[in-house]
């Protein structure tokens, strides 16, 4: 249950976050995306219990709840995405080609977003429940077009993928060390399972009825600023030990720059 796991993943990655964000003075790019990504769901997670569980809750309520919702989902993931983009910009060495791509997808990215959900959002109904042992809000339709936001979301992955897997392979793949390991292993873990929570999304859209089409939808943007989340924190951990990043032999830095003083050290 996202609760759980997020309340555990809190607690085990908070002496890193002490450690490593808030103890650093002053503002990052890294720092300004990693607070709203990392607390977005202590407040995603209770409203959404508060939705699935009260009782005589009505139906203007739900559906202020719902927008309210939708929007901090999308923000969410939305944020752990641009986080993993940087992170494969930065293995890039800050490539212009690579910045020119993610600026073409993200506007891609927010276009048909703002089009699924103008077209997704009006379209939910909700009505009184049929039996009175069921609680919160009972949806009773709604557009099947929101499936197209998780396929969205897979496009937007499969290019971090693609990026992140051909820059291990070609420049790195003969010179392993600790850094790069850890930005290909979190990518590609970060990646292939929200590429699966999505398809799942997709497949309970079509399969199952209206009332529980979403129900891992939350699940699945908690995982996507947990995971994110981790990833920095990660980085910022291997990035104070030296010992480690001087792993990297002078010819590694053949064809990348990228050192703990440049753009990633603040991600």
């Amino acid at each position: 249950m996202p609760p759980t796991d997020q309340t555990f993943d809190y607690f085990y990655q908070l002496e890193d976050e002490v450690t490593f964000v808030w103890s650093r003075r002053g503002w990052s790019v890294g720092k300004a995306l990693f607070i709203p990504t990392r607390y977005i769901p202590f407040i995603l997670i209770p409203l959404t219990l508060f939705g699935t569980f009260s009782t005589n809750i009505n139906l203007d309520t739900c559906e202020g709840l719902l927008y309210f919702l939708v929007f901090l989902e999308v923000i969410a993931i939305t944020l752990s995405e641009v986080i993993f983009g940087l992170r494969a910009y930065a293995m890039w060495d800050r490539n212009r080609a690579v910045l020119v791509m993610y600026c073409c997808v993200a506007t891609a990215y927010i276009a048909a977003f703002a089009f699924i959900l103008q077209s997704f959002l009006p379209s939910v109904t909700y009505a009184e429940a049929p039996l009175e042992i069921i609680s919160g809000c009972y949806k009773t339709g709604g557009s099947t077009i929101v499936f197209a936001s998780f396929v969205v979301i897979m496009l937007a992955e499969a290019v971090t993928t693609t990026l992140t897997l051909y820059r291990a392979y070609h420049y790195f793949r003969h010179t392993p060390n600790a850094l790069v390991q850890n930005m290909t292993s979190d990518g590609m873990y970060y990646c292939m399972s929200m590429f699966s929570m999505s398809v799942v999304n997709v497949l309970l859209i079509f399969l199952v009825p209206i009332q529980y089409g979403d129900m891992i939808a939350v699940y699945q943007t908690v995982m996507h600023t947990m995971l994110a989340t981790r990833m920095q924190l990660h980085l910022r951990k291997i990035n104070q030990h030296p010992y480690l990043i001087d792993l990297f032999t002078e010819e590694s830095f053949a064809s990348v720059s990228f050192t703990r003083s440049t753009f990633l050290a603040d991600m």
